[in-house]
């Protein structure tokens, strides 16, 4: 007759739980698993996104040659609706023509770390223009003047120039009652800051100091460069030039 067992003996032979030594052991294990973690993951969602960017600004040069092929090989001006040059700001007309050529897929034109930095990009003001998430680089140098020589930075005029056309937008603006400094490209993420009179606004750790912070003090890596014949390269920021970033020189960049 096959034996059976009492409630008691159930209890018995059932397992124990864990004790209180264990769970703080599997507590400090999981800490230590996670402190190993989570650098790899961060690192590996940043080469990610710097991957992003470089299709962007592939598809980007594919439209500018777009363009060019029906606008005999032109490209279209890289200046804001005020006739000046900022890097990171075109016209309501180059924003436009940009816009047909990628299909009106805009979000081509922000870097996937800017966009989750400061949560939107896209302004527009009407006096200058709509304000991207890359450098557009298609400017003529400025000529030498009596004064000095040129602050301007020569660009490529048309799809002929195999020249640097797009690149992240390692920008920063510093004069003295205000300063911006972004760097798509940290160990971590995007760096964002603004520093206007008493206030500060940032999306980054690193400090912000008035009117000396390039996009390599806060931490920017590197970024892409695109050029007109189809190249996209990354480069880390200690090898990249640093040029004027407007036509007033209130701005800079790295590309």
């Amino acid at each position: 007759m096959p034996s059976t067992l009492s409630r008691t003996d159930r209890r018995r032979t059932s397992p124990a739980g864990f004790t209180l030594l264990e769970l703080i052991a599997i507590v400090a294990i999981s800490g230590v698993l996670m402190a190993l973690l989570l650098p790899a993951l961060s690192s590996a969602k940043e080469k990610s996104r710097r991957s992003v960017c470089g299709v962007n600004e592939r598809e980007i040069v594919y439209a500018l040659t777009f363009y060019g092929d029906e606008n005999k090989d032109f490209l279209p001006a890289a200046t804001d609706n005020s006739g000046g040059y900022h890097s990171i700001v075109l016209s309501s007309l180059t924003y436009s023509n940009m816009m047909r050529e990628l299909y009106n897929e805009s979000n081509i034109l922000y870097c996937p770390n800017l966009l989750q930095a400061v949560g939107k990009m896209g302004g527009y003001d009407p006096k200058t223009g709509y304000t991207i998430g890359y450098s557009y680089l298609a400017i003529k140098e400025l000529p030498a003047t009596p004064k000095g020589p040129d602050v301007g930075w020569s660009g490529p005029e048309n799809t002929m120039d195999a020249s640097e056309v797009v690149a992240d937008a390692n920008y920063w603006i510093k004069n003295s009652s205000q300063t911006l400094t972004v760097a798509p490209h940290t160990t971590g993420g995007a760096v964002a800051m603004a520093n206007s009179g008493s206030s500060t606004a940032s999306t980054g750790s690193a400090s912000l100091i008035p009117g000396s912070s390039s996009s390599m003090a806060v931490g920017g890596k590197g970024g892409n460069v695109g050029s007109l014949d189809g190249s996209v390269v990354w480069e880390p920021i200690s090898l990249m030039g640093e040029y004027p970033a407007s036509l007033d020189g209130s701005a800079n960049g790295n590309w």
